[in-house]
């Protein structure tokens, strides 16, 4: 499965997400587009946002994006830590 990671600065992220939801391949956005995505790259079956990184107004268009294909989002505040308290029980 391939994941969108929105927001986050550094790609470290790949292990813990293998391990919690069976990611594969990342593929990663920083928080700082300027432009609107239109849409979401092929093949997406979870999303995942920093919301401590990105702006509001990429956060509730990679929402809209997600909900209007249906793919899951994950929101995360600061880091993958949250992982481990939040989804323990996932999937």
């Amino acid at each position: 499965m391939r994941c969108l990671v929105v927001g986050a600065d550094r790609n470290g992220f790949l292990p813990r997400l293998k391990e919690k939801f069976g990611v594969e391949e990342v593929v990663h956005w920083n928080g700082r587009i300027r432009k609107m995505p239109r849409k979401l790259p092929r093949q997406v079956g979870i999303v995942v946002i920093y919301t401590g990184f990105v702006s509001h107004a990429l956060m509730y268009a990679v929402k809209r994006l997600a909900r209007e294909n249906g793919v899951r989002v994950v929101f995360l505040k600061r880091g993958l830590a949250e992982l481990d308290s939040k989804y323990s029980s996932c999937c």
